[in-house]
């Protein structure tokens, strides 16, 4: 059955990231996103990162609360996501897909945290 209302609201923000960085750019890296998301009424809860499947890092933002899906593309655009996949992903936000929002992981993947909010953050 088809909603009217479009897709439903995201908790994790996914950025790709087409190049490798240095360890000490996370932190700059980790202080933008919560910055950026903050600016926007939303909190980090964690940000955990891998390899992605081709050719740099995918990043997976833990936020809260919910967001929709339109201001999820803006902000992970905001956030240096991949121009193309930001396109891609606003088409199928507005043909209401529910899986708008799709990475593809090298299998068995790793994940690292790289920021954890601490408790009662």
């Amino acid at each position: 059955m088809l909603r009217d209302a479009g897709p439903k609201p995201v908790s994790i923000l996914k950025i790709d990231k087409d190049c490798h960085v240095e360890d000490e750019w996370l932190s700059d890296y980790t202080r933008l996103v919560i910055t950026t998301c903050q600016q926007h009424g939303v909190n980090v809860k964690r940000i955990k990162m891998c390899r992605s499947q081709r050719k740099g890092l995918h990043f997976y933002v833990d936020i809260e609360p919910s967001i929709e899906a339109e201001l999820a593309n803006e902000l992970q655009w905001l956030l240096g996501d991949d121009c193309l996949r930001v396109d891609f992903n606003r088409a199928r936000v507005q043909s209401k897909l529910d899986e708008w929002n799709k990475l593809f992981e090298v299998p068995n993947v790793r994940f690292r945290t790289i920021y954890r909010a601490k408790q009662g953050d």
